[in-house]
């Protein structure tokens, strides 16, 4: 009698493995695309709710807000995955230069502050106008590249 009509397909282990797990491997989970309507609301979305975390958190935790917006929605849309990335490296900017100001006007005793204080300030308030008209554009379904960002994620 043939041995492997009587021993069905065994794994690695040893283990009997049923007819379904002997088939050809499934493909990775892949995520539905989203509608171009909803990537436009989520890419708007991701500004204009960054721009509210700058106001509530003075900077410190906007970067939070396009950064989880980014990470569950960027497989599904490349407007959404553009947009995130865009708002996410303004956010990180701002918090590079709060941070960066704050210790060099500690740095100097203080007297820098007079200067690095009214810059952070200026940069916030560039931060909350722009994430403004990043999200408008998003809205239309435009790629809009934010100016004066250092690109940390690309």
């Amino acid at each position: 009698m043939n041995e492997t009509a009587q021993n069905p397909q065994t794994s690695a282990d040893g283990a009997p493995v049923s007819p379904s797990q002997s088939a050809a491997p499934q493909p990775p989970y892949a995520p539905r695309p989203m509608l171009e309507s909803d990537a436009r609301t989520i890419a708007m979305l991701v500004h204009i709710l960054a721009a509210v975390a700058i106001v509530i958190s003075a900077g410190t935790l906007a970067f939070v807000v396009p950064l989880v917006m980014w990470l569950i929605y960027r497989e599904r849309s490349a407007l959404v995955d553009y947009h995130g990335k865009m708002n996410l490296n303004l956010q990180l900017t701002v918090l590079v230069t709060v941070i960066g100001g704050t210790a060099l006007g500690l740095a100097t005793l203080g007297i820098g502050l007079l200067v690095t204080i009214p810059l952070m300030i200026a940069y916030a308030v560039y931060a909350l106008i722009i994430s403004i008209i990043a999200g408008v554009r998003a809205n239309r379904g435009e790629y809009y590249a934010i100016p004066l960002v250092i690109p940390f994620v690309k």
